[in-house]
Formats: structure tokens, sequence, C-alpha cells
């Protein structure tokens, strides 16, 4: 008796299932495949520079480090001024600084120099790095695709260095060490680039490459330097410049090479220094 509810019970199952199946009708859907932004929409980029990956030659023209979550990258932004013009925008701003501080002890447990057994009495050390760099640029988008997109863009890279540094040590038996030296460069540089983006699904996002011509100068980087300082019956009171950071203290080395006067300058220029991987976020203001 059991078994044969059951059998009833399946049949019934099967055919309401039937029915079911055999009476559904299609549903007519659109799917959009993409998410193209528009006017007054913005935009943050994150990108990753192939350059290194495919070609370790010197890429000294590159205005562009990468900025994929990692410390001291760019900060890109973009702001689509029309459906196909965009105006970009990439800001980097560091600056460190340290500072020291002190009184020596004077009595035998204090610090002293062997040459001359005498303690520090007075101990400062200052320094302080900046970098400031600005780089507008515009897109044209000549795709009205809601898929794939191309553009042609220039970008306009500024950017400004200082670094000071100074140090003053005296010793209780008149002695004295000072040291300060200060640097300054500016970079200016011109970039070219062509890219395209890939829409994904329906969502405010897209991948793509860039790649093009950099053009970049760069201005001054030389180290003014003051020493003066008092060992014992040697002194000296010196100002020179020099190529590279040199060392504090007096007559540590002969290089790098102090000259009374000196004009440092470069310039670069390369197709394809940026080569990267574009992912952008799209939103509405």
């Amino acid at each position: 008796m059991k078994k044969g509810i059951l059998s009833i019970t399946l049949a019934l199952l099967v055919t309401c299932s039937f029915a079911q199946l055999s009476e559904r009708e299609n549903d007519a859907t659109m799917v959009k495949l993409g998410a193209r932004p528009q006017s007054g929409n913005l935009a943050l980029t994150f990108g990753y520079n192939l350059g290194g990956a495919i070609d370790d030659n010197d890429a000294d023209a590159s205005l562009f480090t990468g900025n994929f979550f990692a410390k001291g990258d760019f900060l890109t932004f973009k702001y689509f001024q029309s459906d196909d013009l965009a105006i970009r925008f990439a800001l980097r701003l560091s600056k460190h600084s340290n500072k020291l501080k002190g009184t020596g002890l004077t009595d035998s447990t204090g610090y002293y120099d062997g040459a001359n057994n005498s303690s520090v009495t007075e101990d400062f050390n200052k320094t302080n790095e900046r970098e400031y760099v600005f780089v507008p640029g515009i897109e044209k988008h000549f795709s009205t695709s809601n898929i794939f997109d191309v553009y042609m863009g220039a970008d306009l890279y500024l950017g400004f260095g200082k670094e000071d540094s100074t140090s003053e040590t005296t010793f209780s038996n008149g002695d004295f060490v000072k040291y300060k030296h200060k640097k300054s460069n500016t970079i200016i540089g011109i970039g070219g680039i062509v890219g395209f983006n890939i829409f994904i699904a329906h969502l405010p996002i897209s991948i793509g490459l860039e790649y093009g011509l950099n053009l970049k100068w760069t201005l001054g980087g030389r180290y003014k330097v003051e020493e003066s300082y008092k060992v014992g019956s040697n002194s000296e009171d010196v100002k020179y410049q020099v190529d590279q950071q040199p060392t504090a203290g007096p007559n540590l080395s002969t290089s790098p090479t102090r000259y009374s006067k000196l004009k440092k300058s470069k310039f670069d220029m390369d197709t394809n220094q940026d080569v990267r991987l574009v992912l952008n976020l799209y939103f509405a203001q």
C-alpha cells in the first residue's frame, strides 16, 4: 500500500514539473557590457610600470615610477571635462627631517676623542629633505564604444626638490667642527602617450595600457658646502661645490672634486620609457 502511494506521488511531481518546463516563456533581457564614464565623472587611477620588467636599459627619461600601492607612489586622478576629454593630474609630496641637539658630559664618564682627550660639550645635527612633484595632463578619447576605448594624451612633469644638512660639534678644549650643505634641483618633463581601455562588465572599472615618448630636463643638483673647523693648531674655513653628496668632516677625502663654481644639468629623451598597465576606478561627483 505504501509503495503504491509513493509511486503515485512521484508520478504527480514529474507531471507537474514537466508542465512547468513546457509552459515556460523566454524573457527578453538586455545586458550592458560596460560603464563608460561621462562628462563630470571622476577616476582614481593606478598603474604598474612595465618598463623595467620588459627592458633593463636606462629609464632616465621616465616620468612615471608607478603607483601600485607602494610607498612614495604618485596619487593620480582624472576628471572628464566632457565625454571625450579628460583632465589628468598626479601628485607626490614628500618630506623627511631629523634633528638632534645634545650637551655632553664633562666628567670622567663623558665621551673623549682619542686624539685630544677632550669631551664633547655641544652637539647639533639637523637634516631636511623635501620633494614636490605635480603632473598635469590631458586625454582625448576617440572611440565611443561601451567596451573598447582608445585615446591620446600628454603630461607635463614639474618636480622640485631640496635638501639641507647642518652639523656642529664643539669640544671642551676649544676645538670645533661645523659643516653645512644645501642642494636644490628642478625637473621638467613632457610626455606624449597613446593608450586604450577595456571596460569590465557593468562595473565602473577599466583596465588598459599606455606607452609613448618622454623628454626630461634635470636642472641643478649640485651641493653647496660650507665647512669650518679647528683641531689643535689646524683650522679651515672654506666654501665649495661638489656634484655628489659629500661627507661631513675636515679633509676626509679628496673625492668628490671640490669646485669654486659648478653648473649641472641633464637631458634625456626616449620612447616607451613609461609602458604601464592602468586600472581606472570611475565614480560620479
